[in-house]
């Protein structure tokens, strides 16, 4: 999954995203009182990197379909 689909995902379910909050390619995705920052872009996010925004959002992969 690239970023611009995990995004777009992560809006439905509810998440803001502030873009001033990022520093390069970057943006803050918050859901409540959680947040992580994703890279913009078309780019594959690697395994791991999708499981850390995941679990920093609390948020299941189940939840994105």
């Amino acid at each position: 999954m690239n970023s611009r689909e995990l995004l777009r995902k992560l809006r439905r379910l509810g998440a803001s995203v502030i873009v001033d909050r990022g520093k390069g390619g970057h943006v803050m995705v918050k859901i409540g009182d959680r947040h992580s920052f994703l890279r913009t872009g078309s780019r594959e996010i690697r395994p791991g990197t999708f499981a850390a925004i995941l679990r920093d959002l609390g948020v299941k992969r189940e939840d994105l379909n």
